[in-house]
């Protein structure tokens, strides 16, 4: 049985990493007082995180506590959790699948740190009636295929039961991002707001070995823009709406404001 933390406000931002995050912080940090702060991926790695000081923190790729995975993986994970630990000076919760749990190598780093608690989600795939996915989505059992951090970032947001959660820096607009080489290797340019100008065409990693293929990497986006839709659906359940304010966003399940018509918190 897992427990999650209790929200602290009723109101909160998800800090999503895509460029677009740069504008928002510069423009409209005020959003951010008054609110639940929660960061995903490498938000540590940023000037940011010591600024703004969430209070959740999601993490979801497997190859962030898998053993058998590509060497400098295990060296960008390493650094990960260093940033975290040597950058956190403030209560926070981090979030991370239930498998990570059997893995030693990153709890040693993160819990040296005494402000960081350690809560765990359950990443079983649910799909199917909606009743059934509803019911066992509100025991923690499961949750729509968690393809990206988003999805248990949102999923999460719901289970705590925010009136409002928003969106920022959901960009998710790498279809055009995308190509193959005359070698058939599968590229694509993730660029976040931390490396907007200087991200560089790679593989797709797949579960921390080896690179997608075309396919694969098409079908991963399906799995997350159809789990938003599930998740719309789901967060009505628990009396949360969410709002997305990423301008030009791909994602097309949530309702849209602009950053300009929210008060501040």
């Amino acid at each position: 049985r897992l427990k999650f933390p209790k929200k602290i406000r009723q109101e909160c931002v998800i800090l999503a990493n895509g460029p677009s995050l740069n504008d928002a912080i510069a423009n409209r940090a005020d959003l951010f007082e008054g609110r639940d702060l929660i960061c995903v991926n490498n938000f540590a790695v940023s000037d940011y995180y010591k600024e703004i000081k969430p209070v959740f923190y999601i993490l979801i790729s497997p190859e962030l506590y898998r053993p058998d995975v590509d060497e400098y993986l295990q060296k960008k994970r390493k650094s990960l959790f260093q940033s975290i630990a040597d950058n956190t000076s403030w209560p926070i919760d981090l979030f991370i699948p239930i498998e990570g749990k059997k893995y030693k190598e990153w709890q040693k780093i993160i819990l040296a740190n005494k402000d960081i608690k350690v809560n765990y989600f359950n990443t079983s795939p649910v799909e199917g009636l909606r009743s059934v996915s509803h019911f066992l989505f509100k025991r923690k059992l499961g949750m729509p295929r968690p393809h990206n951090v988003l999805i248990p970032t949102i999923y999460i947001s719901c289970i705590m039961k925010y009136q409002k959660a928003y969106l920022i820096g959901v960009d998710h607009s790498w279809l055009k991002d995308i190509w193959v080489t005359d070698e058939n290797r599968v590229l694509l340019t993730q660029k976040h707001f931390y490396d907007e100008k200087t991200a560089k065409p790679l593989p797709m990693n797949k579960g921390g070995k080896g690179e997608r293929k075309l396919h694969e990497v098409l079908q991963k986006f399906v799995y997350a823009f159809s789990g938003y839709f599930t998740l719309e659906a789901f967060s009505k359940t628990q009396g949360t709406t969410i709002i997305n304010l990423t301008p030009e966003s791909y994602i097309d399940a949530f309702q849209r404001a602009k950053l300009e018509d929210i008060k501040a918190g």
